[in-house]
């Protein structure tokens, strides 16, 4: 486990503050004070050294520390913001859970509406920070989406080809695992990251239904989900994510076993590239989109949220100052380029070239995650979540029948 790290990367004046917000835009200098931002994941700690550098640039006066928390995230906020003493901008997953409309409805977040320049932003972008017509975020544009990572020596090495079909994906997968040692597919055992192996095999193996997730045609426990996740499971006990995967319980662990060429491939977030050039520089991998049996490839996935400015901040000037250069085009562009994600606005270019590899094998397709639509149409608010989360385990370990879960899910969807 990562320890917590703080960092302040700028000399403060003296702090100055007003009641009410003021447009970023409009003074640089005379903006003066300390913030503090939250930040859940080190995969983001180098773009955001990279904002806060550019943001303290054009105001020197603000001093900018940052906090990462880790796994234990959103329990540490919730107790920070009860108790008056939250930080100053803190990341939120946007309206794709119930958490930040929440915190909108007790009061605990700012409405940056009238007060940030979301011009640069795209409509897919704006409904992660969009509550009730109003914007309580800063979205990043970048497209958080699933790939399948693949070590390019190996392959040339056993003469593998990149599959043009799922079934030749799932040919090369027997192949792997029959006639080396090497493990197809990294995988650890939890929630999340089974989810982000689930919805890119799920929209490959069923592209139709993963396209009716969309408008909500297609519902959760349809026939495509079932029998993507029945075909993971067939996969884990055939042993494609490793004898032993059930024991990997940590996304570094995962990510490890790929970056240290134990295992061929692995599929997850895009947002994992910085991370996988950090554990092995001279890796040389690429990434493409699960291909549907047609041949058709798509990417699910959403652009990704960004941070909110604490209500009751005690330096609103600074930390909407803050807010409004993660919300410009320069801002972005550091982000989404330090990070090595693949862009979701046309004005930002990917400047990793294997983002610009899965921007290009999705062929301009984007399919919705299962997830997010299971969050947007439920009636139980955040305890769908826990359902499908400790379901998903169940069902890997074998406690839980595919049959089983999508019950559970069903009975808690409009």
């Amino acid at each position: 486990m990562k320890s917590k790290k703080i960092i302040a990367l700028t000399c403060a004046g003296a702090m100055a503050f007003s009641a009410t917000p003021v447009l970023a835009s409009e003074t640089n200098e005379d903006i003066a004070g300390s913030i503090v931002v939250w930040e859940h994941d080190y995969g983001f700690e180098e773009a955001l050294k990279a904002v806060i550098e550019g943001f303290s640039a054009k105001y020197p006066n603000v001093e900018v520390e940052y906090e990462i928390k880790g796994s234990d995230y959103q329990q540490v906020l919730a107790t920070a913001l009860q108790s008056g003493e939250g930080p100053d901008l803190f990341w939120t997953n946007g309206s794709a859970t119930d958490i930040m409309p929440g915190y909108v409805a007790n009061n605990m977040i700012a409405d940056l509406t009238d007060v940030v320049d979301f011009s640069v932003m795209t409509e897919d972008a704006m409904k992660l920070a969009t509550v009730d017509d109003k914007q309580w975020s800063v979205p990043w544009l970048t497209m958080d989406t699933r790939a399948c990572f693949y070590n390019k020596d190996l392959f040339e090495e056993n003469g593998w080809e990149v599959p043009s079909t799922f079934s030749e994906f799932e040919a090369l997968l027997a192949n792997i695992k029959e006639n080396t040692d090497i493990i197809p597919i990294s995988q650890s055992y939890s929630d999340w990251n089974l989810l982000f192996i689930w919805e890119p095999v799920m929209s490959a193996f069923d592209a139709e239904y993963t396209r009716g997730l969309d408008d909500y045609t297609s519902k959760v426990d349809g026939e495509g989900a079932k029998g993507s996740l029945e075909k993971l499971v067939e996969w884990a006990d055939a042993g494609y994510f490793g004898d032993n995967w059930l024991g990997v319980t940590s996304s570094d662990d995962q990510l490890l076993s790929f970056t240290t060429g134990n295992a061929a491939m692995m599929i997850g977030g895009t947002w994992n590239i910085t991370s996988i050039d950090q554990n092995n520089p001279d890796l040389n991998y690429g990434a493409f989109a699960i291909p549907a049996e047609d041949g058709t490839a798509g990417l699910v996935g959403t652009a990704a949220n960004g941070f909110s400015v604490n209500a009751n901040t005690a330096n609103m000037d600074a930390a909407t100052a803050f807010a409004d250069y993660c919300a410009s085009k320069e801002g972005q562009t550091l982000w989404v380029q330090t990070i090595g994600g693949v862009s979701a606005s046309t004005e930002i270019e990917s400047a990793h070239p294997v983002a610009q590899e899965i921007s290009l094998s999705g062929g301009g397709n984007i399919y919705r995650s299962w997830q997010n639509v299971v969050t947007t149409y439920t009636t139980s608010g955040d305890e769908v979540n826990t359902v499908w989360s400790e379901d998903i385990l169940k069902v890997f370990s074998g406690e839980l029948a595919v049959d089983d879960m999508m019950s559970d899910i069903a009975k808690m969807m409009e």
